[in-house]
């Protein structure tokens, strides 16, 4: 019996090729990521390289990620301090301050949301326009609003990880293998479905 091959261009090569540079773009994040203050950078870098695939503007893959980490290493690196200060600020108040008035606590609570739906954009914003960091964080807040059935998902997806550490170490230990392979690229792959069409909206004003 004869066996036809299959041709380079067929949907099963397609796929597990797709799925090569993803797996690809999920490791070098978890690896660039390991130094902590390189997260931010990280972020970004992976948000332009699937915001680009999305558009199918992305071919090297290893190429493009360490060519946006050059490039976006300087006000990536800002965002991510703001964002680690001001989010660690908030969180030692949320933890430790239940003898706060309950005014002062849902002033909070508020200002913790706000973090959230700035944190959200800020890094695929940094990754597909050149912009001030204030100017980045004012349009983070404003998609965030204008958008906000999205951004509910959005900050869904972005507390997968969260919520995995906050249940437990045998879950830990049970997702580790996931993120390590793939699970980061795939939140970021899922985002970036509904960032692309804002961000286009965006481009069409």
């Amino acid at each position: 019996m004869n066996l036809k091959k299959l041709p380079v261009e067929h949907p099963f090569f397609e796929f597990m090729g797709s799925l090569g540079d993803w797996m690809i773009l999920n490791a070098l994040f978890v690896v660039t990521s390991l130094p902590v203050i390189t997260i931010g950078v990280s972020l970004t870098s992976m948000y332009q390289v699937s915001l680009r695939r999305i558009r199918g503007e992305s071919r090297y893959t290893v190429r493009e990620y360490f060519q946006a980490l050059r490039n976006e290493w300087k006000e990536s690196t800002k965002l991510w301090m703001f964002f680690l200060c001001t989010g660690g600020i908030l969180l030692f108040d949320v933890l430790y301050g239940n003898n706060l008035p309950a005014a002062v606590n849902i002033g909070l609570g508020c200002l913790a949301a706000l973090w959230c739906f700035v944190f959200t954009y800020a890094f695929p914003l940094q990754a597909r326009f050149q912009n001030s960091m204030r100017n980045t964080l004012v349009n983070a807040l404003i998609l965030a609003f204008r958008n906000f059935p999205v951004t509910v998902i959005l900050i869904i997806l972005n507390s997968v990880p969260i919520v995995c550490i906050m249940m437990g170490p045998f879950t830990v230990m049970a997702v580790m293998p996931v993120f390590c392979i793939i699970g980061f690229s795939l939140i970021v792959w899922l985002e970036s479905v509904f960032l692309s069409v804002i961000f286009e909206k965006i481009k069409e004003i």
